[in-house]
């Protein structure tokens, strides 16, 4: 089969400004007595999947960055967005050991204990190079496909961007500094840790997170010039990197974190087409469309579709739509998910999304949550909630994730991402996030000269033919479950990179599939972009999420 363009739909909504929010402590994962060996991928079907990982989870949360292998978490991850690095008082990106200026305990100089380790080895007080960053180093090793990105700035650490950004001096000066720092491995010294190159090879790339120029977030520090500054600023970043890279042989990634609001992004520069030009993706917010700042009102923080006028008519078809219809490939944006939820209390109706409350929640990680009381989810909107009789969240969950997932690639984005990783719980929303991907049509990332991509439910035949990996292979005989490759007993031939196989045209999608409806042996169902037929008498098993299921995963499909 081959792949066709995917359609482009999108809607554009206007919106608020959003707020960000801090999270609570999520529980501890048990490291294995080995040290595992769990790699993560490149892409997953062509999809990018984006997990931001905050500095100080192994303290406040004891969870490590080795615990994205003991869950697997690993396998679900194509980018790693080590969170925060700061743009000091100094106007220069530094790693400072005092308060509000920086982390260096938990980047270099905390040691790390051999349970913690990713290889299961402590750290020596006498190594250069010790905290989170030597466990990224060493995740690398055990995962080189996994990109590692440092971000830059976020809700607390985006005080200065304006100020460093004002001159064409000043944003020299900083891109100069974070390459400094993040790129060549220039450590400061301190406590006789750090030094130069100490840290040289660990991250592919910068994550912009300036939160938000023009219109400001957790302070006042901006300004007007602030959206031609911002440009400017990314415009000298993906210069300079191009330049680094083209010295080391490497391509370096420049991306940014990107508002869901109308009024943020369209004063900010962040709909501007000299952004997209010089950005690989965009990782647009999806979440805090409502929340604790409205104390009096529950609601849908991450929906996926708007719900009427309700909290400015905020969805995440709009957010992304957005930057679409400003001129973004969709294939640059990565939708944002949240593994937390908001809350409230005094609710005396849990069925319903937007009702009176007494107060504020605040905010909880979806580990702590998923057991709360009841679980609803609106599919029409696409999100999901639990009550418990007082207490209301709005979260995501497997049902939304799902859906978002599924709309996604049928829309043809790059991708999703998550704020934070530490807040699943033993993977779930990450393995549904990947799990729904993998079933889905094949993503940006993968060729349109590609056969078909090769479903582990799919059952296939000899000649049969299907993609993997970026090679096409034909079926030996009759197959299921077991995934290509050109090994001795392998049920399948490989034939050569991908357009060795002759070009199939797409079959229209069959009707969506109905976790309602009973289907029988023979009729078809489209989920996300690709047709399964029923095997035998089924009900509620989602197509495509089980490899022995009643269904057979055929191909991609023309919606």
């Amino acid at each position: 089969m081959r792949r066709i363009p995917h359609p482009r739909r999108a809607i554009a909504i206007g919106a608020a400004p959003l707020l960000a929010v801090s999270l609570l402590a999520a529980p501890a994962v048990a490291a294995p007595p080995s040290a595992p060996t769990l790699a993560g991928p490149d892409d997953i079907n062509g999809y990018r999947s984006v997990g931001y990982l905050m500095a100080d989870t192994p303290v406040t949360r004891d969870f490590q960055i080795a615990d994205l292998l003991h869950t697997g978490a690993i396998e679900d991850v194509t980018h790693l967005n080590y969170a925060f690095g700061n743009v000091t008082t100094d106007l220069v990106c530094d790693i400072l050991d005092e308060p509000g200026e920086g982390d260096a305990q938990n980047d270099f100089l905390r040691l790390v204990s051999a349970a913690d380790s990713v290889d299961g080895t402590a750290d020596s007080p006498d190594q250069a190079l010790a905290g989170n960053l030597n466990q990224l180093r060493k995740l690398k090793e055990v995962s080189p496909d996994t990109k590692i990105l440092i971000s830059l700035g976020g809700w607390t650490w985006s005080d200065n961007f304006s100020e460093a950004a004002s001159t064409a001096e000043g944003r020299t000066a900083l891109v100069e500094s974070c390459l400094s720092i993040y790129i060549d491995g220039n450590l400061p010294v301190i406590d006789g840790k750090g030094g130069e190159g100490v840290a040289a090879g660990i991250f592919d790339g910068i994550d912009v997170d300036w939160e938000w120029p023009v219109t400001g977030g957790e302070t006042a520090n901006a300004r007007p010039e602030d959206k031609e500054n911002f440009l400017l600023l990314m415009e000298e970043f993906r210069a300079e990197l191009d330049a680094r890279g083209a010295a080391d042989g490497e391509e370096y990634l420049l991306t940014a974190f990107a508002p869901a609001g109308g009024w943020n992004a369209g004063q900010g520069g962040w709909l501007d087409p000299r952004l997209f030009a010089v950005v690989d993706f965009l990782n647009v917010q999806g979440y805090d469309f409502h929340g604790g700042w409205v104390p009096q009102q529950t609601g849908h923080q991450g929906n996926l579709y708007p719900d009427g006028d309700q909290n400015w008519g905020l969805g995440l078809t709009g957010a992304m739509g957005m930057y679409v219809d400003a001129g973004a490939d969709p294939s640059q944006l990565n939708a944002g998910l949240a593994a937390y939820g908001q809350g409230w209390f005094g609710v005396e109706n849990g069925e319903e999304a937007w009702q009176p409350a007494e107060g504020t929640l605040g905010t909880d990680y979806y580990a702590k949550l998923r057991d709360v009381g009841t679980a609803y989810f609106d599919e029409s909107l696409g999100a999901s909630w639990r009550y418990d009789g007082d207490a209301w969240w709005s979260l995501d969950d497997p049902k939304s994730v799902t859906a978002k997932a599924e709309w996604l690639a049928v829309q043809g984005y790059g991708g999703a991402m998550w704020w934070d990783l530490s807040g699943d719980y033993k993977n779930e929303l990450g393995g549904t996030l990947g799990s729904t991907l993998r079933a889905a049509t094949p993503g940006p990332g993968v060729g349109g000269e590609c056969a078909a991509p090769w479903y582990s439910s799919g059952v296939y035949t000899g000649s049969d033919v299907v993609s993997h990996q970026g090679t096409e292979y034909a079926a030996k005989w009759w197959t299921r479950g077991i995934a290509p490759a050109a090994t001795s007993g392998n049920p399948w031939k490989e034939l050569g990179p991908c357009g060795t196989a002759p070009a199939v045209e797409l079959e229209p999608c069959g009707p969506a599939w109905s976790r309602e409806t009973t289907y029988t042996g023979g009729q078809t169902v489209s989920r996300a972009g690709v047709n399964h037929t029923a095997q035998w008498w089924t009900r509620g098993e989602v197509p495509g999420s089980t490899t022995w299921g009643a269904w057979d995963a055929g191909s991609p499909c023309e919606v």
